[in-house]
């Protein structure tokens, strides 16, 4: 997104997410509203995607890491069920 004049807004959250959201930024080194413009800019492109695309969102186990075969398998089988959903 092009860059422009932040306007301050104010957000409720439960303390949970506040405190997730302070240790992400930390972690990232940034600071928590530099965090959540990130994040709700991301999240905006996937709700109001520009053309005519369907976000697909696949949150990938950690343990998946390194272990080729065993990743791809989990893929295969992620893609098949979202071509069924898709042609549904």
């Amino acid at each position: 997104m092009a860059e422009s004049k932040s306007i301050i807004m104010s957000l409720s959250v439960t303390q949970d997410v506040r405190d997730t959201l302070r240790i992400s930024a930390k972690n990232k080194g940034v600071s928590v509203s530099s965090l959540v413009r990130e994040l709700v800019e991301k999240h905006l492109s996937l709700v109001v995607p520009e053309g005519n695309e369907i976000p697909v969102i696949l949150k990938i186990p950690s343990e998946l890491k390194g272990k080729e075969e065993e990743l791809r398998h989990w893929l295969e089988v992620k893609s098949n069920t979202i071509v069924k959903a898709l042609v549904k």
